[in-house]
């Protein structure tokens, strides 16, 4: 699968990264494991890492797969993610995922894995 997480138990925190092509049946797919995971439903939080892959698919599928997936899902509760990326392309998905999922998660795109984990950490705190 191109998506995959760990948990860092530790930090409270999801690392994901996107490898290779990356299709809407890919999200999907993996959608679908991973909020079956109790662990993913607890923490909530996610360092999103997009600089290794091509996004195959218009930002616009991402909220037909937030509808049916995620939002069922999650049953009310709240997301914070923090979205990494290294080109234009990978900065208008995210845009466009940011847009679809304020129903649901604070979020913010970062150039760097650092400033992501600042960012997220930061709110930790507040």
């Amino acid at each position: 699968m191109p998506i995959t997480y760990t948990i860092d138990r530790k930090k409270n925190l999801i690392r994901e990264t996107w490898t290779g092509e990356v299709h809407a049946a890919d999200l999907a797919a993996y959608w679908t494991q991973y909020l079956a995971d109790p662990a993913v439903l607890e923490i909530r939080r996610t360092v999103v890492d997009l600089r290794a892959c091509v996004i195959a698919f218009p930002g616009t599928d991402l909220d037909g797969l937030i509808q049916t997936i995620v939002l069922p899902a999650l049953d009310g509760r709240a997301w914070t993610t923090a979205i990494v990326v290294a080109h234009p392309a990978q900065f208008g998905v995210s845009r466009q995922y940011q847009v679809f999922a304020a129903r649901y998660s604070q979020d913010a795109i970062f150039a760097s894995v650092a400033e992501a984990e600042k960012w997220i950490d930061s709110l930790n705190s507040k």
